[in-house]
């Protein structure tokens, strides 16, 4: 189980919610209490109906409820409209309260009288665990190492050839019960040859929000970018890179360095675990509370090696050049 600090502001008014998920409401900021931080614990950093009494928010089980936008709302002649720029919203229960969390920071509220909320029973990511599957063979200055051996002080070599020290390393092994209910802790099975020749060099295993180093003519006529990284989940193509149905269990492995980098894995080049680390930001902590200190809450937040790119671009990438 995963866990990171988040900001919630909780919601005391009278709006039931199926009144919620059934169309717009706007909601008076009058019916929010004051600003909370508290403990999200879930397994793969993905909340959907699937978490219901799995996933805790501190400590008490969560109802997961939807994700949307909430737009500002201010009075204009006696009647409150939406007004300004929207901000993403994750809407869930806990210990009988109704929870709004705002990943990318509150929507300004100067002026507003209320919030116009669209919240719809889809999965939300609030965090991004990265993992490789054991047997995963990362390459380092000495050779291709499978993942389960790296250690702390270990220095692999990234896809440009430049030599990193590994700060942490760390696994975790989960049960894969059959069942929809679960689905979401399945890896994505990337098939030897998928992304290219010898991308990656034989089948490899990954966590679904594990972003994958894409690069060529498809990926700068969809986004822009000579390069880009994508969610192996955004890169399913019914063939290639699809969903592990058969395995009753995985053990997942998380690999950190000073910076986020590009690995080698199996021959592909996937991320290392990116951690945030910026102090006067709770929405950046690092995910898990073992690497607090490691890389010095004075350190700049880790940037992404490169651009991730838009999920229609991933799903275009998906389906013109994984084949």
């Amino acid at each position: 189980m995963y866990s990171r600090e988040i900001s919630v502001s909780p919601y005391h008014g009278s709006v039931v919610t199926t009144e919620l998920l059934s169309s717009k409401q706007t909601l008076v900021l009058n019916d929010f209490g004051p600003r909370e931080t508290g403990t999200l614990s879930d397994d793969d950093g993905v909340l959907s109906d699937q978490d219901d009494g799995l996933s805790t928010f501190n400590g008490h089980p969560i109802n997961y409820l939807g994700s949307g936008t909430a737009t500002p709302g201010v009075d204009l002649a006696g009647a409150t409209v939406p007004l300004g720029a929207s901000k993403s919203v994750i809407v869930f229960e806990a210990n009988g309260s109704i929870y709004f969390h705002f990943p990318d920071g509150e929507p300004n509220l100067l002026g507003a009288v209320a919030l116009v909320v669209d919240i719809k029973p889809v999965s939300s990511t609030v965090f991004t665990p990265v993992c490789f599957a054991s047997g995963t063979a990362i390459r380092t200055v000495t050779g291709d190492v499978p993942v389960e051996n790296l250690r702390a002080g270990d220095t692999v070599l990234d896809w440009f050839g430049e030599a990193h020290e590994v700060v942490w390393a760390g696994a975790k092994r989960l049960p894969l019960p059959a069942g929809s209910r679960f689905d979401k802790w399945r890896p994505v099975r990337i098939a030897a040859g998928a992304l290219g020749e010898g991308r990656p060099e034989r089948d490899t295993w990954v966590s679904q929000q594990h972003r994958i180093y894409v690069d060529g003519l498809p990926v700068a006529m969809l986004c822009g970018e000579d390069a880009a990284l994508a969610p192996a989940r955004k890169l399913l193509n019914g063939s290639t890179i699809c969903f592990e149905r058969e395995w009753a269990e995985v053990e997942y492995w998380h690999i950190l360095c000073a910076r986020h980098v590009i690995l080698v894995a199996n021959g592909m080049p996937a991320e290392s675990l990116l951690a945030e680390a910026d102090p006067a930001n709770p929405e950046h902590r690092d995910l898990f509370d073992e690497l607090r200190g490691l890389l010095g809450w004075d350190a700049p937040p880790m940037q992404l090696a490169v651009p991730e790119m838009p999920g229609y671009a991933a799903y275009g990438v998906a389906q013109l050049y994984l084949c």
